[in-house]
C-alpha cells in the first residue's frame, strides 16, 4: 500500500537536494575564485607599495609634508607647513576675546583644509564654492572622481535646489531695490 505520490515527492526532493548541492558548489567556487583574485590584488598592491617606499629615507624625515598638495580649486597649498598654523585654523570663533581676533578666526576658517571622499585636500571656502555652485556633480580636477563630503548634500538635485533658492532670493532683492530707486 504504497502511495505513488509519495514516491514522486521523494524523487523530486532528492533531485532538488542534489541540484541545491550543485548550486552551493558553484557559489562556493565563485567565492573561492573571488577571494583568490582579491588576495592577488592585495599582494600586487603590497609589492607596488614596497617599491614606492624603498626610495624614502625615513631617518631624515622632519615631519614636514615633502610634496605639498595643492587645492584643486585655487591651486594654493592646502596644508600649511607649520603644524602651529594648522592648529590656529581650527580655533573656535566663540573663544576669541576681541573683534579683530574673531574676524581673523572667521577668515582662517575659510582656509581650513578639508579632505573630500575622492582623497584630495581643499580649502573650506574652495570646497564650499565647488560643491554649492554650478555645474553640480563635477569631477575632481585632480583625480577625475566625483567630489563628496559629509558637510554638503551628496544629491545633485538637493544642491541645485539650494542654489536655485539663493538665486531666487537675489533676484527678489534686486527687484525690490529697483522699486525703491
Amino acid at each position: 500500500a504504497r502511495n505513488p505520490n509519495n514516491a514522486k515527492l521523494k524523487a523530486n526532493s532528492a533531485r532538488d537536494r542534489k541540484e541545491a548541492r550543485r548550486e552551493i558548489g558553484k557559489i562556493t567556487q565563485n567565492e573561492i575564485d573571488k577571494d583568490n583574485h582579491d588576495d592577488e590584488e592585495e599582494r600586487q598592491w603590497q609589492m607596488e607599495e614596497k617599491a614606492r617606499i624603498e626610495g624614502y629615507n625615513f631617518a631624515d624625515y622632519d615631519g614636514s609634508n615633502p610634496h605639498q598638495e595643492l587645492c584643486p580649486v585655487c591651486k594654493e597649498p592646502s596644508l600649511p607647513q607649520d603644524p602651529g598654523i594648522l592648529e590656529s585654523l581650527y580655533k573656535s570663533v566663540t573663544s576669541a576675546t576681541t573683534d579683530e581676533e574673531k574676524k581673523a578666526r572667521r577668515l582662517a576658517r575659510k582656509q581650513r583644509p578639508f579632505r573630500s571622499h575622492c582623497g584630495c585636500w581643499f580649502h573650506y571656502s574652495c570646497l564650499d564654492k565647488f560643491m554649492r555652485e554650478p555645474p553640480f556633480g563635477e569631477a575632481c580636477p585632480v583625480d577625475g572622481r566625483r567630489v563628496y563630503h559629509q558637510d554638503w548634500p551628496s544629491s545633485i538635485k538637493e544642491l541645485e535646489r539650494v542654489w536655485a533658492g539663493k538665486e531666487a532670493r537675489k533676484r527678489e532683492i534686486k527687484d525690490a531695490m529697483l522699486l525703491f530707486t
